[in-house]
């Protein structure tokens, strides 16, 4: 074995560390930075196109946005809406009508939409810029690892190349591009740790530019993600100590650097609005429960892997944790590992550099583990019984999250290794048979990812009503708003997407909105005092009213009195000021049960109002059991499914519907009701559904919320399934 011609930065190498690294005038071309950008904006662009697919990088494209996304899409629409300057930077009143928020809390990544907003007149309407940060994270992420790279190796091009490439496809990058593109931008951590080893450099402006460099990238942290921020802080606060240990810097002046960092990160989260009054907003649950796994990093969770088995987790929110490192650097790592233990005295790292980086990652993987450390389904220990720590550490919530900066250390210290443990070519072979290892280990992962962001969501509000909303009304006021109750709430689990994008489509306030974190204030006024008004004051003017049965018998019997309120699409619309040309009387209870499946025998010729989940779902007009059409399921097993709910707490019903298979179908089907009150569902028993049509139903007692989510189930094997005539009615099953 044959170190490589680099080595650490801080080693007794440095010397050649940075002869192979050549600064100044004499650099290669393809070691200067503008290659390097442009490189990473190929690689960038290729990657997401590969993982997410030509639809969401269009701009004008917000079909494919559901989940997480949409009320990113909501708040950053509203919000450029907004014609007004406001402080903190990101207030608007159009989201959280009256009381307003601030849109930073809502995960969308402030500073693009900040960015953005001014450029508004320009862009067309609508135009979601996920697509763009997804191109903008891949592109950064591989300019950040080769930057990182080339200074800890000092390699051949092709080397440092590969090596980047694994912080593409790292996994917990990869899960992030389903829907939570904030979080995406963990280029940020490869780029504090790029930071953290320039400052090792024996470079008499190598203090200077770690100031800066710290300084930028902690203000820009702070403005995509606090808990990315937060991780940031902590590597560049090693930074420092490690500045310290060796006398590059004074004690005063690490404590100034320190002290100008968290000043200029409490600063910009102030300017943003992720402040939040009274700290109201951020002890919200979640803690020990979306903590990391202790088996984590070997854990490919739900998706396949070539080597590994999926592993149980301790809870369901340890998704939060899922740190993955692929069988390609789990590979790799065991060689680096024996290669090291046989020629041990190849590294010779520096201890002053070493242990604050160490330390870090220690105390953030700790903190990722929480008070109850857990190793697959078992509780190794639980340092807090009690939970009486768990109010002091509620703020960080998701800490699963956490580890993500140890993960990009790991990771660096894996691929760079290899070129002080072999010769160069030797090196870069290797790596690049790790790589090629690691891109089939996590195919399932980006398969998911991309059929994911694939599935269908048809908006429920199909009557011309809603489109002329906006020409009597400014404001649009659902009740009870999702924020204060997710599923009893008008359009249950996924109202705040159907009503947002009526918002957003109809340039109208909205008071009802999902968000990462709500303050206080708008809590009180938005659950509490808003649903009281109701019965104490007339509907406002320039308002219109989507509400629940029961608050529309409020309406009726206070200072507005009846007439007020009408049916559209099984959503009960109120107005003082339009009737909409629609029926002032009300269903009854039972009636609204009885055509409370919207949609039930897809006559509308399309899939609106059910959602696809893993399936490939179409209208056919192949074979119906009564009209003329059909819906067909293909592609393997998954559902289709729709959200009820103003079902009253405790009742039984029933579920019922018809299905059919095409000839030598192999797949099985059955109904799925689940109760989101108690997280909770309850099936028919699957049937291996032939040509004919068999009638299954399934009775169910509904939850505390009166909601619930129906699913038509399509099991595994070849063929398409059939589904025709859906009803929910009340009693006992047949």
């Amino acid at each position: 074995m044959n170190t490589a011609a680099a080595s650490l930065p801080g080693t007794s190498s440095e010397a050649r560390s940075l002869a192979a690294s050549p600064r100044g005038p004499s650099r290669r071309w393809h070691e200067s930075i503008w290659f390097d950008l442009a490189v990473a904006l190929l690689a960038g662009f290729f990657y997401a196109l590969l993982v997410m697919g030509p639809r969401p990088l269009n701009p004008r494209n917000v079909n494919w946005v559901a989940f997480d996304p949409a009320y990113h899409y909501i708040g950053w629409e509203l919000y450029r809406q907004d014609p007004h300057l406001h402080w903190p930077l990101t207030y608007t009143d159009r989201l959280g009508y009256p009381k307003g928020e601030s849109v930073s809390l809502i995960d969308l990544n402030p500073l693009m939409a900040i960015a953005l907003k001014p450029l508004s007149p320009l862009l067309p309407e609508p135009a979601q810029y996920f697509g763009i940060e997804v191109i903008l994270v891949c592109a950064l992420q591989f300019f950040f690892a080769l930057r990182l790279l080339r200074l800890l190796t000092g390699a051949n091009v092709i080397g440092i190349a590969l090596g980047s490439a694994f912080f593409l496809l790292a996994p917990p990058l990869n899960y992030r591009f389903w829907g939570h593109y904030s979080l995406s931008n963990q280029w940020l951590l490869v780029a504090a740790m790029y930071v953290f080893a320039r400052a090792q450099q024996p470079s008499e402006r190598a203090v200077r530019r770690f100031a800066i460099s710290a300084a930028v990238l902690v203000a820009i942290a702070v403005g995509i993600n606090p808990y990315l921020a937060f991780e940031v802080l902590l590597v560049l606060l090693a930074g420092v100590a490690s500045l310290l240990w060796r006398k590059k810097i004074t004690l005063a002046q690490s404590g100034a650097t320190v002290a100008g960092l968290a000043g200029i990160g409490f600063f910009v989260a102030y300017a943003l609005g992720l402040v939040i009054s009274g700290g109201r907003g951020y002890a919200s649950g979640g803690y020990r429960d979306l903590s990391m796994n202790v088996l984590a990093p070997i854990d490919p969770r739900g998706w396949n892997s070539l080597i590994f088995p999926r592993l149980h987790s301790a809870s369901f929110g340890q998704y939060e944790g899922y740190n993955y490192l692929g069988a390609g650097v789990l590979l790799l790592a065991a060689i680096v590992v024996v290669a090291t233990l046989v020629e041990r005295k190849r590294l010779q790292l520096d201890k002053r550099w070493v242990a604050p980086l160490a330390l870090c990652c220690l105390v953030l993987t700790l903190l990722a583990l929480s008070t109850k450390i857990t190793m697959g389904a078992h509780t190794l220990v639980d340092l807090d019984p009690g939970q009486h720590a768990t109010a002091l550490f509620a703020p960080l919530r998701a800490t699963g999250r956490l580890f993500w900066a140890p993960y990009y250390a790991i990771l660096a210290a894996v691929l760079a290794a290899p070129f002080f443990l072999f010769r160069q070519v030797w090196a870069t072979v290797l790596i690049a048979a790790a790589l090629v290892l690691q891109f089939a280990d996590t195919a399932s992962l980006r398969h998911w990812v991309r059929t994911t962001i694939s599935e269908q969501h048809p908006s429920p509000l199909k009557s011309p009503v809603w489109s002329k909303l906006n020409e009597q009304h400014q404001n649009l006021i659902v009740l009870p708003a999702w924020q204060c109750a997710h599923n009893a709430s008008p359009g249950g689990p996924e109202g705040y997407r159907v009503f947002g994008f009526l918002a957003v489509q109809q340039h109208m306030r909205i008071n009802s909105y999902q968000s990462a974190r709500y303050t206080g204030v708008a809590q009180d006024y938005h659950c509490t005092q808003a649903v009281a008004e109701l019965s104490q004051q007339p509907l406002a003017p320039h308002s219109a009213y989507v509400v629940s049965p029961a608050l529309a018998e409020a309406i009726a019997q206070g200072p507005t009195g009846p007439g007020k309120c009408h049916d559209v699409d099984r959503f009960i619309l109120c107005s003082v000021k339009a009737d909409f040309g629609l029926s002032p009387v009300l269903m009854t209870p039972e009636e609204r049960v009885e055509s409370s499946v919207a949609n039930p025998g897809f006559e509308d010729g399309d899939l609106a109002p059910w959602s696809t989940n893993g399936v490939e779902a179409s209208v056919s007009t192949a074979r119906a059991h009564s009209g003329t059409h059909s819906l067909a399921e293909a592609g393997g097993a998954g559902t289709i499914y729709q959200d009820i709910n103003g079902l009253q707490p405790g009742k039984t019903y029933i579920l019922s519907g018809w299905v059919s298979a095409s000839p030598a179908a192999a797949s099985t089907a059955q109904l799925t009701v689940y109760n989101p009150t108690d997280n909770t569902a309850v099936s028919s028993a699957p049937v291996a559904a032939g040509p004919g049509w068999h009638w299954l139903q399934r009775s169910f007692i509904v939850g505390g919320e009166g909601a619930i989510r129906i699913h038509l189930a399509r099991g595994p094997g070849a063929g398409t399934v059939y589904w025709d005539d859906v009803h929910l009615s009340t009693g006992e099953p047949k």
